[in-house]
């Protein structure tokens, strides 16, 4: 099993694996690229191909936020004309919570480059599930 590999990795393979948190994947991009090498070691791949899922999802929930916010704008201050008060209640309270899902995804990169910083895997539900299938 590729994620229960029992050498511990190297620094540079923390090292690129916590850059690709913090870049989305490209820092590890670029090292595969530099590196020129065409087998990787499991731990980066796990940690590389992760962090570009949790980049495409952080991507799609602020485009989707964006659009909820343009869309649902005119109909909360439409409810807001019919009913004073209420719309504009409501609206906060919705963008709240759509800040708060997107906060709380916020901390699954940090999440992962604390683990990739300790040389482990990190284990978030599903996401690690479809690259464990991507790496076989």
């Amino acid at each position: 099993m590729p994620w229960r590999q029992q050498d511990s990795p190297t620094v540079i393979e923390r090292v690129v694996s916590v850059l690709c948190y913090l870049t989305a994947g490209i820092a590890g991009i670029l090292y595969i690229i530099i590196s020129r090498s065409s087998y990787q070691p499991n731990f980066f791949r796990f940690h590389f191909l992760q962090s570009i899922i949790l980049g495409i999802i952080a991507f799609l929930l602020g485009w989707a936020s964006n659009i909820f916010g343009f869309t649902f704008t005119p109909l909360f201050q439409m409810l807001d004309g019919l009913a004073p008060g209420i719309g504009g209640q409501a609206a906060n309270i919705i963008v709240m919570l759509v800040q708060a899902i997107i906060a709380a995804f916020g901390l699954l990169p940090v999440y992962g480059l604390i683990f990739a910083a300790l040389g482990k895997y990190a284990e978030i539900p599903f996401i690690s599930n479809v690259v464990r299938q991507q790496m076989r």
